[in-house]
């Protein structure tokens, strides 16, 4: 049972998780990320994943976002569709 503090948000984002094979400039692969006509936000993370890239989730395509996101990082990207957020 979720409390009464915490409300459920639903919107559709579709998150890519993204493995960089290479090591360069970190602001310069991030601004060709931002440049994907659906990327809405694009974090820098430290652990398994170097960048999660948001998108809005309207686009019908995943394979051609997932190709787009691989030709600018070089690495491989996984994805993760979340359906509703639930925030204090």
């Amino acid at each position: 049972m979720v409390g009464k503090e915490v409300r459920r948000i639903s919107h559709g984002y579709h998150y890519f998780f993204v493995k960089p094979k290479q090591n360069g400039s970190v602001d310069k692969a991030v601004a060709r990320l931002m440049e994907i006509d659906v990327v809405k936000e694009v974090s820098v993370t430290e652990g398994e994943y170097g960048f999660v890239v948001r998108t809005n989730g309207i686009h019908e395509d995943d394979t051609e976002v997932l190709s787009r996101i691989r030709k600018v990082v070089k690495g491989k990207p996984a994805k993760a569709i979340c359906y509703c957020s639930y925030v204090k």
